[in-house]
């Protein structure tokens, strides 16, 4: 079973094309998989008191247990999101905070950080800036989410950038849409 999260709040434009693209072709090979649009479940991504450990890190509330049942039975994660000011955008990051949690995601064995997950994932991510500029930049927004974030989970990732993606006419979109079925073939 695939998992998609999707974290774009309107399904028009390049996210928009992306999802519907990764749908279809699921679809069309018969792959099994849900979808988590985070903006449509108008997800809570702020971390409460309640579920702040005293002494670091969190508690996973009802609804990240929830999550994290649906994230250990897939095969793969696949995500869906813009670059905002060099990072995902916050409900995003926020389901991060309060679904991959110590115990369920990652460890420590004597100090040492050790990731659970033992998963695949495919990340889209879109980014109104050229590549050249976050390539001078260092590509944070790859590094952090490959590297800092799933990585960290112990999961192996694939990025995939699709810059310069500011406005969409049909002719991008036919790229963009051919792609898709490249990468997810």
């Amino acid at each position: 079973m695939n998992l998609i999260i999707y974290s774009h709040p309107s399904k028009n434009g390049h996210c928009g094309v992306i999802l519907d693209q990764v749908v279809k072709n699921l679809k069309k090979s018969k792959q099994k998989f849900e979808l988590l649009d985070l903006y449509a479940m108008k997800y809570n991504p702020i971390v409460s008191l309640k579920e702040l450990n005293p002494k670091g890190g969190v508690f996973p509330s009802k609804e990240s247990i929830k999550f994290q049942e649906k994230i250990s039975k897939a095969n793969k994660l696949i995500f869906i999101y813009p670059v905002w000011w060099g990072v995902m955008p916050a409900i995003l990051k926020g389901f991060f905070d309060r679904v991959l949690t110590a115990g369920f995601a990652y460890n420590y064995v004597n100090h040492i950080p050790k990731g659970c997950l033992n998963k695949k994932a495919i990340v889209f991510m879109t980014s109104g800036s050229p590549k050249l500029i976050l390539t001078i930049m260092g590509n944070r927004p790859k590094k952090n989410i490959a590297r800092d974030i799933l990585g960290f989970c112990g999961v192996k990732t694939k990025v995939y950038q699709f810059c310069s993606a500011r406005n969409l006419n049909s002719k991008k979109e036919n790229i963009l849409r051919k792609k898709i079925n490249k990468i997810i073939r």
